[in-house]
């Protein structure tokens, strides 16, 4: 028993900057970790929020919240259940109001989380009334939901919590893609697809929620998935199934153009994107870790390197920034894992 929680701890302790290099425990680039194998099992993503972080969980098929107040020492605060919520997967907040979508049930919940030790559920909406969804996006009073299985991106007025009610929908592919992701740029939705011989980048216009309408689509060899963020006029995004960083020039939502992309097998199946100045932060679903690329010329991205651990982060699927440090939430580790980025880089 002594020798297994010795290699325990060890297991814990390495990382990796490149595939052959660990770094001893000293020089790691961890400031704290929390492993759940209840609360955070299945981590999908996660959302920052003043000393809080916000962890939707697909096979927990929960939402758990965690305070990051110390980051050293992470906790969980309060996990949220219910047999309405099945497995999470989207997830966006208004103030003290949040909503979550799952996948099984093809529900939008809306929960309070005024107090965050107990979250309280408001009200639900099944989306198309059958369907796998995957993430949302909320603004103005409306959430914004794909649904992979009808092919649709359906709008939902939630100005009443207690009473959601889907209001509009619009056909984002009649191949066999699925729509993914989803993200607002003024009157349009920019919709990534997944799977099918084809995927794309969709936009609908959504000047008028309740009649949103494709208006253009993106295709190329590496566009697809379509996950990130956008910083000024361009949008950092990844398709994990092609190992590809792409850039998008959203200066005119309405008619995005690729800006540039980065092929990599290095970037271990990123699956969101994360940015912070000229640095783009990857989770890597095959590379139990983070990858890291160069943005400092946006028309050339570069690989720089990679922090891993095949333990803690196992499948990591979530990450976002706050100054220097980095939160990388794990879905086969069952972790939250808080990393100074400043240490990631060799110097």
């Amino acid at each position: 028993m002594f020798a297994d929680r010795v290699f325990f701890v060890f297991a814990f302790a390495v990382i990796y900057l490149t595939p052959h290099q660990p770094l001893a425990a000293a020089e790691s680039p961890v400031v704290g970790q929390l492993v759940d194998a209840v609360n955070l099992v299945g981590a999908e993503d996660i959302y920052l929020d003043g000393d809080y972080a916000y962890i939707p969980c697909r096979q927990g098929q929960r939402l758990t919240i965690c305070s990051i107040k110390d980051p050293a020492h992470p906790r969980v605060v309060s996990s949220f259940s219910h047999s309405l919520l099945g497995a999470a997967s989207g997830f966006d907040r208004n103030g003290n109001t949040i909503y979550v979508t799952s996948m099984n049930t093809s529900q939008l919940l809306v929960l309070d989380a005024t107090d965050k030790t107990s979250l309280r559920l408001l009200g639900s909406v099944a989306i198309g009334g059958k369907g796998r969804l995957y993430k949302l996006a909320y603004r103005n009073g409306y959430c914004f939901i794909p649904n992979a299985d009808l092919r649709k991106l359906f709008v939902v007025d939630v100005r009443n919590p207690q009473d959601p009610k889907v209001v509009g929908s619009a056909t984002v592919t009649t191949g066999a893609d699925e729509p993914f992701s989803v993200l607002l740029r003024g009157d349009f939705a920019l919709v990534g697809t997944i799977r099918g011989t084809q995927s794309r980048l969709a936009v609908i216009d959504i000047s008028n929620p309740a009649q949103p309408r494709l208006t253009t689509q993106v295709f190329g060899p590496e566009i697809g998935h379509v996950s990130g963020q956008v910083v000024d006029e361009l949008y950092y995004s990844v398709n994990w199934d092609k190992n590809a960083f792409l850039i998008f020039d959203v200066a005119d939502a309405g008619n995005p153009k690729l800006y540039a992309k980065l092929v990599d097998k290095q970037l271990g199946a990123p699956n969101r994107c994360v940015v912070a100045g000229d640095r783009a932060y990857l989770p890597m679903v095959d590379g139990n870790g983070i990858a890291v690329v160069d943005i400092s010329d946006p028309e050339k991205p570069q690989f720089l390197t990679s922090v891993r651990d095949n333990v803690l982060m196992q499948r990591t699927y979530g990450a976002a920034v706050r100054d220097h440090l980095l939160y990388v939430a794990s879905r086969d580790g069952s972790s939250l894992v808080i990393i100074d980025r400043n240490k990631i880089e060799k110097k």
